[in-house]
């Protein structure tokens, strides 16, 4: 007889649609990178575009390669705090570059080291004249989170530390006409410090061996389910002999 007992049913039939949800969820994280990863190689193959004539307002502007010319503005700089490089955190350098059409661009300059102490912030190498830069345009794939309230990003020279990108809030504290999202250097541009980032953040194999995971649990309680619901009548029989 099949008694797995009310405490039983009810931790299975609670946790057992979690798990299989859980599972099926990072499934479909690993086919959503796939698919970025894919979007990712084909833009970098193709030709890149003159920043002047990029539609901002157009869907799918995600690492579409662009190159600019223009000169960097030197007296406003922004380090995106904790970030991580070869294990070793620092921050990302985020320098303004004024274009020849009159477009201002926040260029993603790359990875650079902690100063020597958490309050003595890292100086920063200048890049004078006028320039000519290829990077790709960035997107966040979902909006940043914040701990408390937000930063102020006050204006005037000098290193400016940042918790996240706020595109709106730096256009607005440099008054100008900046483009609505950052651009990522590539090698051998003038500014690249060291560059960090990657197209995907997690690679598809790691969500399918958290959903093999996920789905292992949820074997495992199925399987402990049956086991205790045929054990339990023949415990109850025992001990009424």
């Amino acid at each position: 007889m099949f008694r797995p007992g009310w405490k039983m049913t009810a931790f299975t039939v609670l946790f057992a649609p979690l798990l299989f949800w859980l599972g099926n969820w990072q499934l479909a994280r690993e086919q959503e990178k796939i698919l970025l990863q894919q979007e990712y190689e084909a833009k970098q193959a193709a030709d890149p575009l003159p920043v002047a004539s990029v539609d901002w307002s157009q869907a799918g502007l995600g690492f579409t390669g662009v190159f600019a010319d223009g000169e960097y503005d030197n007296e406003h700089v922004f380090l995106l705090d904790n970030r991580v490089h070869e294990g070793k955190v620092g921050y990302e350098l985020l320098s303004p570059f004024v274009t020849d059409s009159g477009l201002e661009l926040l260029v993603n300059r790359g990875w650079i080291p902690l100063g020597r102490t958490r309050t003595e912030l890292p100086s920063v190498r200048e890049i004078h004249g006028r320039v000519h830069i290829q990077g790709s345009i960035y997107v966040p794939l979902e909006e940043a989170f914040r701990l408390g309230s937000e930063e102020e990003i006050v204006t005037g020279t000098g290193p400016r530390v940042l918790q996240d990108i706020d595109m709106g809030r730096i256009a607005e504290s440099l008054d100008a006409n900046m483009a609505p999202y950052t651009i990522r250097l590539l090698p051998g541009s003038p500014g690249l410090e060291q560059a960090n980032w990657q197209a995907v953040n997690m690679l598809p194999e790691k969500h399918r061996a958290y959903a093999v995971q996920w789905f292992a649990m949820l074997t495992a309680l199925i399987g402990m389910f049956i086991y205790f619901g045929f054990k339990n009548p023949r415990m109850d029989q025992s001990r009424e002999q």
